[in-house]
């Protein structure tokens, strides 16, 4: 009895001994496999924040992109100033189709003064001229004739002179009536008439004596050819315009109207137009209203003298023109803030970030303005009281554009 007792003691210390083990190494798993898992979940977790911390890095950088960050110092050097988004007048304007025209009080026709065949031509079509310059040839055989009877004149002139000084000595010595003398004298003095009129004749067409038939058309005044009508070899006739010239430094703009605007428009006014070509404004001064009306149209027309000087501003240009109609209260921005950025109209407008100012580009819509006021409308984009880039925003620009330069490389 007691021997089983003992030997149940023994198998029971060798079950919980093995029991235990196992549990100990059940354990031991347990724990490797947590402390796998956690370091994977770590791994993943500081991939995460990486991550975000690369996306909040380039959210940053992108946002530093879209504007430009300057200190006060910097504004000041930089010529930059501050203005505020406000309400205030602005012109508006009425535009109307235009057209640019020869001024004819400062142009030229040449025409020949006689019949004749085209010998030479001195000149182009669209060439610069001075006054009195040379620009064709004719031989006209009408002008043949005319040197022929101013030499006839003049050879009766002289013989005429001899007779006179003749008579005259002999009167003197009592050999000759006074009768004869008075004949000689008459004489003379006819003849010197009759060479003094050819003489005017030719000079009256422009030719002299010695061109042996050749009459020289020349220009009347400076200015550019603008017509040409006449080749080598061809036979023009009298009073053919030959040649047209254009002074081209003083241009008329036409334009019509409807009949109520014309309450506004009166002579020697002020006006605005501007190219289809370039958008610049130019101006111009009324010249003329026409007193009636068009009968159809119910328009009357207008011409006015182009006082700006411009190599793109030449005859049948066509052109608008922008009437003042009044000035209504609208929200303005300055012209000057105005810059196109990826083919939009925008305003850089001004952020207080610490001891820096954020200039950003805002996209806005702009509406009337004069040639001559400084400020523009908008129609929507900005907000009262915004502050923006007055002066200096082609600068802004200039490092938008290089900041977005080395942002893509």
């Amino acid at each position: 009895m007691f021997d089983l007792k003992n030997s149940l003691k023994k198998q029971s210390g060798k079950i919980s001994q093995t029991l235990l083990i196992s549990v100990v190494i059940s354990i031991t798993v347990l724990l490797s496999i947590l402390l796998i898992i956690s370091g994977k979940n770590k791994s993943v977790t500081s991939d995460e924040h990486a991550e975000e911390g690369e996306e909040k890095h380039e959210s940053e950088t992108e946002e530093h992109a879209d504007g430009v960050s300057l200190s006060a110092k910097q504004l000041v050097e930089q010529g930059i100033q501050l203005s505020v988004v406000d309400q205030g007048p602005v012109v508006k304007l009425s535009s109307y189709p235009a057209k640019l025209n020869v001024n004819t009080d400062q142009q030229a026709h040449v025409s020949p003064s006689f019949s004749g065949h085209v010998e030479n031509v001195y000149v182009e079509l669209g060439q610069k001229v001075q006054k009195g310059q040379p620009l064709a040839a004719l031989l006209v055989p009408d002008l043949v004739d005319q040197q022929a009877n101013l030499k006839i004149e003049q050879t009766n002139l002289e013989l005429a002179k001899q007779d006179f000084e003749r008579e005259r000595q002999l009167w003197s010595q009592g050999i000759s009536a006074k009768q004869d003398y008075q004949r000689a004298y008459s004489s003379y003095q006819r003849a010197q008439i009759q060479v003094q009129a050819a003489q005017s004749r030719l000079s009256a067409f422009g030719a002299v004596n010695s061109s042996n038939g050749r009459y020289i058309l020349k220009a009347p005044i400076s200015g550019v050819i603008s017509k040409k009508d006449l080749v080598l070899g061809e036979n023009v006739q009298l009073a053919d315009q030959l040649f047209t010239i254009d002074q081209l430094d003083q241009l008329w703009l036409e334009f019509i109207v409807p009949n109520a605007e014309m309450m506004d428009l009166s002579p020697n006014q002020k006006i605005e137009f501007k190219s289809l070509q370039t958008e610049k404004v130019y101006q111009a001064v009324i010249q003329t209203l026409n007193t009636e009306a068009d009968t159809q149209t119910g328009r009357l027309q207008v011409r006015a003298k182009v006082e700006s000087k411009a190599a793109e501003l030449r005859p049948n240009l066509m052109v608008n023109v922008l009437l003042q109609q009044s000035e209504n209260s609208a929200l303005r921005v300055l012209k000057s803030a105005v810059q196109n950025v990826d083919g939009k109209d925008v305003v850089f407008v001004a952020t207080q970030h610490g001891q820096k100012i954020e200039f950003s580009p805002q996209a806005v819509k702009l509406g009337q303005s004069s040639g001559n006021s400084p400020w523009i409308e908008v129609v929507n984009g900005l907000n009262p009281g915004q502050k923006y880039a007055g002066q200096g925003s082609f600068l802004l620009k200039s490092e938008l554009e290089k900041g977005e330069a080395s942002h893509e490389h």
